[in-house]
């Protein structure tokens, strides 16, 4: 497989090119091309939230209570919510970063095996359909274009995601860079089948999440409007 630099500048590269491309056609702002920059970056290292000892599970898990400690601020301090005090705002991301690194990080590291559910399209796909969902649910009553970022958020962690399960394809070099490994064919899969429980599970999350996702009529319609994209 890759190595984490490997996976994070090559993701970060891709995702970066997208959102500014997404940018310079006026699709979206400076602000949300930025987000999606980062969050697709954070999804080139998502395949890897199954390996208990690789360098990117310590960057991915503090990248990810990053990721929430932003999105939770963001909604508690929404026009919804009162104003809450300076103690809050300490206290807040100190109890979500240890529940991100005392809680989720030790069940992921106990329930999932390498190359295992979290390195398929199938895991990738809910992860983007997660991402939609709670972007959306947390910015609709702000923005009326919310369900275009939503969308568009996940389709960058779906893309970063995938970037990731390529690289891993295309390279043969273990987590710690000590040996080449002949893994070739055994990163980028459909689903992992040797799971059925946890596979069928994760299709009914997929397919719940579809069912309520929010309408991507006007999403399809920016991404095939591309006349006033400036090269």
């Amino acid at each position: 497989m890759a190595n984490f630099n490997t996976h994070l500048n090559t993701a970060a590269a891709a995702t970066g090119l997208t959102s500014a491309a997404l940018l310079s056609a006026g699709h979206i702002d400076l602000n949300s091309a930025l987000w999606l920059w980062f969050i697709g970056t954070v999804g080139g290292l998502l395949p890897d939230i199954d390996s208990d000892n690789s360098t990117s599970l310590d960057s991915l898990f503090a990248l990810f209570a990053l990721t929430v400690i932003l999105l939770v601020l963001r909604f508690i301090t929404s026009g919804q919510f009162r104003e809450i005090s300076f103690t809050e705002l300490i206290i807040i991301p100190v109890l979500v970063y240890g529940i991100m690194k005392y809680v989720i990080r030790p069940v992921f590291e106990k329930i999932t095996d390498h190359r295992g559910s979290c390195h398929s399209l199938l895991f990738l796909l809910l992860c983007a359909l997660l991402t939609t969902q709670v972007t959306w649910r947390l910015s609709h009553a702000d923005s009326q274009h919310s369900d275009i970022i939503a969308w568009l958020a996940g389709g960058f962690v779906f893309l970063g995601g995938v970037i990731h399960l390529l690289l891993d394809e295309i390279f043969s070099v273990d987590l710690r860079n000590i040996r080449i490994k002949s893994s070739f064919g055994s990163a980028l899969k459909l689903a992992d089948f040797d799971n059925k429980i946890l596979t069928l599970l994760t299709i009914i999350a997929v397919c719940v999440l579809l069912y309520i996702s929010p309408a991507s009529e006007n999403t399809i319609s920016i991404l095939t409007n591309w006349s006033n994209f400036v090269l």
